[in-house]
């Protein structure tokens, strides 16, 4: 079914963790932060440190320089993800809720307006409260 003015969000969480090939036999399983046609970032699990990728000609480069092979998860399954309706619902209660500040002008609630969304490894929607963050 098509909703005239709505984006499915499952293909993005089929993009969001690439594997990462190194000429060593290094794999690391990351999570992509930004990905531009010729410029991927991505942070490894237990990693402080942002990875840089440049594609140059085509091959896939290490900010050293080196060589990797970069595979999204979503080429190794080998099929595309389809969407269904359920991915463009929300919950009625956040409806409800949208609804009812919109229509009185209010300000969000202040546990909306410190909580942000992320993606897991997996693909799914994780809820993080401002308060859970640490500073560097």
């Amino acid at each position: 079914m098509e909703h005239q003015g709505l984006a499915c969000v499952c293909p993005l969480t089929h993009n969001a963790v690439v594997t990462i090939t190194y000429p060593n036999g290094t794999v690391l399983k990351a999570v992509v932060l930004s990905h531009e046609d010729d410029e991927i970032r991505a942070i490894a699990a237990g990693s402080d440190d942002v990875l840089a990728f440049t594609r140059i000609r085509g091959a896939w480069m290490a900010e050293g320089g080196e060589p990797v092979t970069i595979e999204f998860e979503w080429q190794r399954r080998g099929a595309a993800p389809s969407c269904s309706e359920d991915d463009f619902i929300c919950p009625k209660e956040l409806a409800a809720g949208l609804i009812t500040a919109l229509r009185r002008g209010e300000e969000r609630d202040e546990a909306v307006a410190n909580t942000f969304f992320v993606l897991s490894p997996q693909g799914t929607r994780v809820a993080i409260q401002r308060t859970e963050l640490q500073p560097n």
